[in-house]
């Protein structure tokens, strides 16, 4: 869903899955921790890119 929309927030993320936005952010917290994606820009406007290209596909 990341590479599909950016932007997503995390509580549009736990209702398009239907998880609860904590678990949400747990895995987020995992995903930035090995180095599989990076949040960029300022706090306001924001946004996810994924450096693990074999995930995007």
């Amino acid at each position: 869903m990341l590479s599909e929309d950016y932007q997503v927030s995390v509580v549009k993320l736990a209702e398009k899955i239907g998880v609860a936005s904590r678990n949400i952010e747990n895995n987020i917290k995992k995903l930035k921790k090995y180095g599989i994606i990076i949040r960029l820009g300022s706090q306001k406007n924001s946004y996810w890119e994924i450096v693990d290209k074999a995930l995007q596909e």
